[in-house]
């Protein structure tokens, strides 16, 4: 329409002949002369009303959109319908408009529906130029191609992790031997010191290692990447399932790493993996530090200006912790790989989870902290906080187990005290010593006593060894010791005497 004003203002306004409007705006005469026919035509005087806009020109003068012609009066297909028909295997254009054309045998035509058919799937295939803000986000994914290295003899394939800035591009990567939380984890921690801050938002894809419920709307973080994100302070927007375009940075990247780094060593095998990661760390230096092609600057030089954008690195590394379900058994202690830490005493029968540290064992119960002990040795096996016990319980030192004791004996009275002193967990403590006083009724108080004194003796504590010295002592009781006047007994006279003699 453009061209159209022009061609009436050359005829009216300058008084140019066709042949010399058509050369200046390179047409042919005949568009010229068709124009002015249709402007005469249509009633119409120069100058047009200013109120007269584009399209009501046209229709003026084309009695409706040039374009539109005389399309057909039809029931259209459902393209929404024919595209997911497409996206089948073996589905062809051809065999849905003749399923289409079987339903409707006055329908459109096969050139007209592959037009509407690309127009609606043109509409679907938008795509978003995001403007992306310095220190906002950080995106990060693994390449689809893998290098070799070397462990031993054996010849394993490392994956490549892969970590971008959305806004300085700036690229990230390193090497692992699996695809676990803990490579995921570790990467993204590693990504973040290489990039020297943290950004806002970090958009990983969705993996079922950092991802325990994928979802459009409300995904849901495994326990072990959220810790991770309160650490870094981080807000995670995991990609949706088969949406590439929401990580399209980190996808851009993986093609560059791809084609520019991990293309070239497809042949090599690395000595180790720590081999590999350093010349890949190499590569990827060069690769930030390269011009970019069309624009001033590199990854590195912009790189440089988002970090002033960028939060800082927590003070201390992120540590995986190990989570764990457990049932708290009824004397309201959790099993930790057959070590038992207590929780207060009226959470027992609950399921719970164990948050399991290098340092630190957290017991949780609907994301609420209950008990926190720190990690224990090995070789103790109860720890229990006296918090967490019922009255009668920390009241452990049972008066009448007490009496009970100081009627056998003072023996007996210091086996109990031991016992106590020795066992961390008050219950099992109590079992025991009432077994040691059950004892009475078979062996009766004398005997009881002198296995009592043997025990605390040999350091044997408990109602095991006590039984099992008044069985000893039940078959075979204890000798007197023989007095020494026996004539080979040599005293230390004897031995006194010889070293006199060896040194005169």
């Amino acid at each position: 329409m453009r061209q159209i004003r022009e061609v009436l203002r050359l005829h009216f306004e300058e008084g140019l002949s066709q042949r010399v409007i058509a050369r200046a705006l390179g047409v042919v005469r005949s568009t010229v002369d068709r124009v002015l026919q249709r402007f005469a035509a249509a009633g119409l005087t120069w100058p047009p009303d200013p109120a007269l806009t584009d399209t009501e020109l046209e229709r003026r003068l084309y009695r409706g959109p040039a374009h539109t012609g005389s399309s057909k009066a039809c029931v259209r297909p459902n393209y929404a319908d024919v595209a997911r028909e497409l996206a089948r295997k073996g589905v062809t254009r051809r065999l849905l408009w003749q399923e289409y054309r079987d339903r409707q045998a006055d329908g459109i035509g096969y050139s007209v529906f592959c037009d509407e058919l690309a127009a609606f799937l043109g509409d679907r295939d938008l795509a978003y130029r995001h403007d992306h803000v310095p220190g906002e986000k950080a995106y990060f994914d693994f390449a689809g191609l893998t290098l070799r290295y070397r462990d031993g003899a054996a010849v394993h394939a490392a994956h490549i992790f892969a970590g971008v800035l959305g806004w300085s591009n700036a690229i990230f990567a390193h090497a692992y031997a699996d695809e676990t939380a803990i490579s995921w984890l570790d990467g993204q921690q590693r990504a973040f010191a290489a990039f020297g801050g943290v950004t806002k938002i970090a958009v990983p894809d969705n993996p079922k290692a950092l991802v325990a419920r994928a979802d459009r709307h409300e995904p849901t973080l495994t326990p072990v990447y959220a810790d991770f994100a309160r650490h870094f302070d981080l807000i995670v927007l995991p990609a949706r399932v088969r949406k590439p375009k929401d990580k399209a940075a980190v996808e851009g990247a993986v093609k560059i790493i791809e084609m520019r780094i991990l293309a070239a060593a497809r042949d090599r095998v690395f000595a180790s993996l720590a081999a590999l990661n350093d010349w890949l760390a190499g590569e990827v230096v060069a690769l930030n530090t390269a011009p970019f092609q069309k624009r001033v600057g590199s990854r590195a030089s912009q790189l440089l200006a988002e970090r002033e954008h960028l939060a800082p690195l927590p003070a201390t590394p992120f540590e995986a912790p190990t989570y764990l379900k457990r049932k708290i058994a009824r004397d309201y202690h959790v099993d930790v790989h057959r070590q038992y830490y207590s929780v207060p005493y009226h959470h027992a029968g609950q399921t719970v989870e164990v948050r399991l540290t290098h340092t630190h064992v957290e017991v949780l119960r609907n994301d609420t902290r209950i008990a926190l002990h720190r990690r224990a040795p090995v070789s103790q096996r109860f720890v229990t906080d006296p918090a967490h016990m019922p009255a009668h319980h920390r009241a452990y030192r049972d008066p009448k187990i007490m009496q009970r004791a100081a009627a056998i004996g003072p023996h007996t009275v210091a086996l109990i005290e031991a016992l106590f002193a020795k066992r961390r967990h008050p219950e099992q403590a109590i079992r025991s010593a009432q077994g040691v006083l059950g004892l009475v009724r078979d062996h009766g108080a004398n005997a009881l006593e002198a296995a009592c004194a043997r025990a605390v003796a040999l350091d044997t504590i408990g109602y095991a060894a006590v039984q099992r010295l008044l069985q000893i002592a039940h078959v075979q009781p204890p000798l007197p010791l023989p007095p020494v006047t026996h004539e080979h007994v040599r005293g230390g006279d004897y031995y006194a005497a010889t070293e006199v003699r060896h040194v005169a």
